[in-house]
């Protein structure tokens, strides 16, 4: 049996708050794979094509387990910076919330108050209605430089401080499984000219969420991939050499589920 419900904020066309050249739907989503991918079967995460909050899911979620709901802060204030965690108005804090406020808030420093109490919003609301143990956790302001690096640097440690404050045991980082000039695998990955179905997309220096942003592409662009990839972060990132750099590139092509899916970032064509 689970001993983690994660929810992904966010998604399905939302992409919630922006910084840095990231969405906030697209980070999260990244935790909740690597706290999937090292917590093993004591995890469930939620369907990450869903907006939980738009579908109204927690109204029918049915879980024993205590749930977290992942986002990012934004602020559009300069220097506003820090994790926190949210519960609903009236209640207190549990073992969960105060050890989440304590380790996040260690490594992402800044808030005045760890833990926030709130009325308004409609999951917290959803949650408290039904008796679900839930809280809301703002992993950092996306839009904050510091925030961003250090949760982009850090995913493995911030995923393992939800793991050991709800008692689960982590496994060692998955190998990362590399292919060669076949490009065969467990992922069905082929190189061709693949299509753009997102908004952004963004290329980097390096295959991983660590990679340097160094270019985009836009919904409807295509790139010619050669057959390697690599799984890492929780994504599958095909290559391209640069045509005016001749350096090489890389994207995520979608979620490392073991095999294409409908909403994969990038869709073969060719």
């Amino acid at each position: 049996m689970a001993k983690l419900f994660v929810i992904c904020g966010h998604g399905a066309g939302d992409p919630g708050a922006d910084g840095g050249g990231y969405t906030e739907a697209e980070r999260v989503r990244a935790l909740g794979a690597r706290i999937k991918a090292l917590g093993g079967s004591e995890v469930e995460l939620g369907d990450t094509s869903r907006n939980w909050y738009r579908d109204g899911g927690i109204s029918r979620l049915e879980t024993s387990a205590p749930v977290v709901e992942l986002h990012m802060d934004a602020s559009g204030v300069p220097g506003a910076h820090g994790a926190h965690v949210i519960i609903k108005s009236g209640f207190e804090p549990d073992k969960y919330d105060r050890a989440l406020a304590d380790r996040l808030s260690a490594m992402m420093p800044g808030r005045a108050e760890k833990i926030v109490h709130h009325s308004e919003l409609a999951n917290v609301n959803r949650a408290a209605r039904r008796g679900i143990n839930y809280r809301l956790v703002e992993n950092g302001f996306i839009d904050s430089d510091v925030d961003l690096a250090y949760f982009n640097s850090h995913v493995d440690d911030i995923a393992r401080v939800y793991l050991e404050v709800f008692g689960i045991t982590a496994s060692s980082a998955p190998v990362e499984p590399e292919a060669g000039a076949s490009g065969s695998g467990s992922t069905g990955f082929e190189g061709g000219t693949y299509r753009c179905t997102v908004g952004t997309l963004n290329v980097r220096d390096a295959p991983g969420l660590s990679g340097s942003v160094v270019a985009s592409y836009h919904k409807g662009q295509t790139v010619v991939l050669d057959s390697w990839y690599k799984s890492r972060d929780g994504y599958i990132w095909g290559r391209y050499t640069g045509s005016t750099s001749g350096k090489l590139r890389y994207v995520a092509v979608g979620r490392a589920t073991g095999k294409p899916e409908t909403d994969d970032y990038l869709v073969r064509v060719g």
